[in-house]
């Protein structure tokens, strides 16, 4: 991720001076996850089971259980800050999944039903949490090298919304990371990594943060970002439209020149239809286009593509 947005500081500095424009967009994308205004009682479980986990170690067990306790707060203060829905207190215990990431079946849904009436159930499926290691070789000016492994936590929650017949609306990982530690590599070997056991704060911290952000897949959220697009050469008069937000001219003049014999013009016909798509709010579309540029060999859709990912 940190890659592409580098890749996109320097396509955005490059526009200034080739055949690109830049063009700025402020909308608002769909939910990720429309629900019917008339679902609005909400209950909430755990799901994780800490004994599904392959280690057997005590303390790291209690971080990767109070992580999941905290992601689940988390999903929990988010639907409490929602004046759309109404929280319904229930028990976890009885549903703790007996295999990793299982699903609750429609039986178990609805069992929850008659305990707790609500429209929408959601579940925390499952928790993981994990380290990154990045090495870095440096010289100094004697010529001594030295390297460094530079660590990055990361914590992973899943999570399954159904309805109350037990139809599943939706089920998505959440990743939230952060820089942890670093440390100095001696003789050449790899750094002794450190210890999850001792890594209970900063993943509780993550955790609640992947719970939180679930709930905002239920809700219109606002995006503004910039998106440099081709405007030279053939592509003046779609370019135009772009710049005028005309989304349905610029397709217009933009298919035909994705069906170009001219791979390089057709690769960047099929660049800005995925720009276009992206403003439209149509994200599988403009995967779709910003996929076909990438096969084609076009460089800026090595930018885009990550960034359409976050959609998901």
């Amino acid at each position: 991720m940190k890659k592409a947005i580098r890749l996109l500081y320097v396509v955005l500095a490059a526009a200034q001076v080739s055949c690109t424009s830049v063009l700025f967009v402020d909308t608002t994308m769909p939910a990720a996850v429309p629900v019917a205004q008339e679902l609005w009682k909400v209950a909430v479980i755990n799901r994780y089971n800490p004994q599904l986990q392959e280690f057997n170690q005590a303390k790291k067990t209690a971080v990767f259980e109070a992580g999941a306790n905290h992601a689940f707060l988390g999903a929990i203060d988010a639907i409490l800050e929602d004046d759309t829905y109404d929280l319904v207190l229930t028990d976890s215990i009885n549903y703790r999944t007996p295999v990793i990431n299982g699903k609750l079946s429609p039986e178990q849904v609805q069992d929850v039903y008659f305990r707790q009436p609500h429209h929408l159930l959601l579940a925390l499926e499952h928790f993981d949490t994990y380290f990154h290691q990045e090495t870095v070789r440096e010289q100094d000016e004697d010529g001594d090298v030295s390297k460094t492994a530079y660590y990055t936590l990361a914590v992973a929650s899943t999570w399954a919304l159904y309805d109350s017949t037990g139809q599943q609306l939706d089920r998505f990982i959440l990743i939230q990371e952060a820089p942890y530690q670093s440390r100095g590599v001696i003789s050449g070997l790899l750094a002794i990594g450190p210890a999850m056991a001792n890594a209970g704060p900063a993943v509780n911290d993550l955790a609640w943060h992947t719970g939180n952000r679930y709930w905002s897949r239920l809700s219109p959220q606002p995006v503004a970002y910039a998106r440099p697009y081709y405007s030279a050469k053939g592509f003046g008069a779609a370019a135009a439209a772009m710049a005028v937000q005309d989304w349905q001219k610029a397709i217009s003049l933009l298919e035909p020149l994705a069906g170009s014999s001219n791979r390089k013009e057709a690769a960047r016909a099929a660049y800005n239809l995925a720009v276009v798509y992206e403003a439209m709010g149509s994200v599988e579309q403009a995967r779709h286009w910003a996929s076909e540029a990438r096969e084609r060999k076009e460089k800026l859709s090595l930018a885009l593509l990550p960034e359409l990912g976050n959609y998901r």
